[in-house]
């Protein structure tokens, strides 16, 4: 420690809003929880930690949370590579001593361009960022245990986030984890315990795990009984957590999350056609019929929450609109928690797939790789492909069709679900009937200066975040330049085909990079 004061570090897990929203979205479950397991890596007496997330509060554009840092760390999904550059445009220039450490999905798929722009690039995982600590700082500012900081989170709300493993065991061609080529593994029951003992108290807990049940079957017993027996002792009222399709395969499994405190699952359905589920390789799904799993959760007195997922490049628009149709008529399935189109992350199968096939649109922006923007071209026509893909997220035209649906999902289950399981599953129904469209409209009015969305990425708008928020440096004004997956003409970015090649690499410890050096 230098003696003067205790070094100061900023975590930022960066994003971009698809809605444009300038003000966040505290009220959404789940949160992200990236910078809240990376402030874990900092020794807690030694060491002046702030965190923040754009997604839950908003842009990050206080000049003043950029003055007197030493270190920024910056994490994110692919999409919002570009705002971690604007982020280390706003700290060199407030900060010009702060050192910029940059990882997560964005950093392991962009490598070269990483480090061009950032300090120290972590293609790991979250122990990776106490090795990069000891390099800065020394030994004395790194944590022994690397456990989330859940007491620096400055958000209410009913739920605590914990991680019982990593991961995936399954390959969906469109999963950014697929790309990543990382194994699943569960951590220890110590972890997992210490996790649920140092979040705040009174609350619901929602495992933030990729694939909860997992691939070990002893494994996933021992741990609900550790989940009961802290449930127990009043730890926590009850928990959710994702899980996949095979799942269901065991129909006692229903049985022992509920005695353990189960309230509520969530489970990728992503499409009801076999023949898409197949060609996005996510064979769990077809295990089980997967209304038959839906329709089981819920009368074990478990919610069921899904999303949905929409390919207009090998789906018509007459195929999707069916399934959307089969979805809010039939009331004894819940209507899913979200909808998306298809996303061709870099570096999955997906993304592969539709560059050899030629289906990205000229002009194609990682910025607009949100789910409600068309990246690649639809088998009808692009003008009625956008008009879908602006309908999508707020269900317009099926307003009279939720109304009744929710009526008799409620008759439905009424016996089997509690009042406020049954509440949540309704109000998110309300809310693709109602409240999103107001909300909505107003969020994409509200966009300084916005030209209206178009929801096709040629031509859709980069938005306000791509001009400083203050005064930054000339020399990084080229932070704020998009990142291109296609040039005009249709073809792989020249920029981004070296990250691709880079990428085939064997996967790099975190180093320093010298990006200060390269301006």
């Amino acid at each position: 420690m230098n003696g003067l004061r205790r070094p100061r570090v900023l975590i930022v897990l960066a994003h971009f809003d698809e809605t444009r929203n300038p003000r966040g979205r505290p009220d959404f479950i789940p949160q992200g929880m990236g910078h809240v397991f990376l402030a874990g890596a900092f020794n807690r007496e030694r060491v002046d930690v702030q965190i923040y997330s754009e997604f839950h509060s908003g842009p990050l554009i206080d000049q003043a949370a950029f003055c007197e840092q030493d270190m920024l760390v910056l994490t994110g999904v692919t999409a919002a590579f570009d705002r971690m550059r604007h982020l280390t445009a706003y700290i060199r220039t407030k900060s010009p001593g702060c050192v910029v450490v940059a990882g997560g999905p964005a950093a392991r798929n962009l490598p070269v361009s990483s480090a061009e722009c950032f300090d120290y690039v972590c293609d790991g995982d979250v122990e990776q960022m106490q090795d990069v600590v000891r390099a800065v700082f020394g030994e004395w500012a790194a944590s022994e245990q690397l456990l989330p900081r859940f007491d620096l989170i400055n958000w209410g709300g009913p739920v605590n986030y914990v991680e019982t493993s990593r991961y995936c065991n399954f390959k969906c061609s469109f999963c950014a984890l697929t790309g990543e080529r990382r194994h699943y593994h569960s951590y220890d029951l110590d972890y997992i315990e210490a996790q649920i003992r140092g979040a705040r108290p009174n609350k619901y807990v929602l495992f933030i795990d990729n694939n909860f049940y997992g691939n070990n079957r002893d494994f996933f017993l021992a741990k609900l009984e550790l989940i009961r027996s802290l449930w127990r002792q009043g730890l926590f009222l009850g928990w959710i957590a994702l899980v996949t399709g095979d799942f269901f395969k065991d129909p006692r499994n229903l049985e022992l999350v509920r005695q353990a405190g189960c309230l509520g699952i969530f489970s990728g359905v992503e499409s009801l056609s076999e023949a898409q589920l197949k060609r996005y390789q996510k064979k769990q799904n077809l295990v089980v019929p997967q209304l038959d799993a839906i329709r089981n959760s819920l009368k074990a007195g478990i919610a069921f929450q899904y999303g949905l997922m929409f390919d207009p490049s090998t789906q018509t628009l007459e195929t999707m609109n069916a399934e959307l149709n089969f979805i809010t008529g039939e009331r004894t399935i819940p209507l899913p928690a979200f909808l998306s189109l298809a996303i061709p992350l870099l570096g999955t199968p997906l993304f592969h797939e539709s560059l050899a096939g030629n289906r990205f649109l000229p002009s194609a922006k990682l910025r607009d790789m949100d789910g409600f923007t068309l990246m690649t071209r639809p088998l009808d026509s692009l003008d009625d492909a956008a008009v879908f893909a602006r309908q999508l997220a707020r269900l317009d035209g099926h307003r009279s069709r939720i109304l009744y649906h929710c009526l008799g999902f409620y008759m439905s289950y009424r016996r089997s679900l509690s009042g406020r399981q049954m509440a949540h599953l309704l109000a998110n129904s309300l809310r693709l009937a109602v409240p999103s469209i107001i909300h909505r409209r107003r969020l994409e009015k509200e966009a300084a200066g916005e030209a209206s969305l178009t929801y096709v990425t040629t031509t859709q708008p980069l938005g306000p975040l791509y001009t400083p928020a203050f005064p930054v440096s000339e020399k990084f004004r080229g932070h704020f330049a998009p990142t291109m997956i296609t040039d005009a003409s249709g073809l792989l970015d020249e920029k981004l085909a070296r990250d691709l090649e880079a990428r085939r690499l064997p996967v790099r410890r975190a180093t320093r990079v010298g990006a200060r050096e390269a301006g």
